[in-house]
């Protein structure tokens, strides 16, 4: 057996996130991920091997993050799945307001330039997104059926639709689209839910 770990892992993974997040991986050393956490090189060394391993466990905690918040807001947001569906990308917008710098997203940052250099980050991304569209689907299977019979095809295709979505209001609040903006492509984006059951109250 290995050596338990002298620190908090999860406090580790997510100052090593920030660092990935805003300096990208090609600048950020184990090195800095230490002087950030005050933890030596040593253990991180002994924990993740190299940088690349450092970089995957954190890139995995951020991607399980995103995908629960997907599930958690769209689950609980209250009333019709057209307002469901509102409330998240309405909760996309105000995440994205939270961060001033307009970092945009980890994971669709790190896909662009590490997809074919590291596999794991593409294979996390998929799993991650496909993750995201579950949760999606999940909320809107109930007020399908009130309509009839649950087209899986079409569900599956209107959950990777507003997914897409959200992940495009994060990319275009990076590149300095106003809030006001985003929520009239979000208000739109909305309106490819059928409304013989997304305006349908629970």
């Amino acid at each position: 057996m290995g050596r338990p770990r002298q620190f908090d892992e999860q406090t580790l993974l997510d100052a090593a996130i920030e660092l990935f997040w805003a300096r990208g991986f090609d600048t950020t050393s184990v090195e800095d991920v230490s002087r950030a956490t005050g933890i030596g090189n040593g253990s991180l060394y002994g924990a993740y091997g190299n940088k690349r391993g450092l970089f995957l466990a954190a890139f995995q905690r951020y991607c399980d993050q995103r995908a629960r918040f997907v599930r958690e807001v769209i689950e609980s947001a209250p009333g019709s799945a057209r307002s469901a569906v509102r409330t998240l990308c309405q909760a996309v917008i105000d995440d994205c307001a939270a961060h001033p710098d307009r970092r945009g997203c980890l994971m669709i940052n790190s896909i662009a330039h590490l997809g074919t250099r590291i596999p794991e980050v593409a294979a996390i991304g998929e799993r991650t997104t496909a993750a995201m569209e579950t949760g999606v689907a999940n909320r809107l299977r109930t007020p399908m059926a009130t309509a009839g019979p649950v087209d899986e095809s079409l569900l599956s295709a209107l959950s990777a639709n507003i997914i897409m979505t959200t992940q495009g209001l994060i990319q275009l609040s990076r590149m300095g689209v106003t809030s006001s903006r985003l929520n009239e492509i979000a208000d739109v984006s909305c309106e490819i839910l059928p409304p013989a059951w997304a305006d349908r109250q629970p």
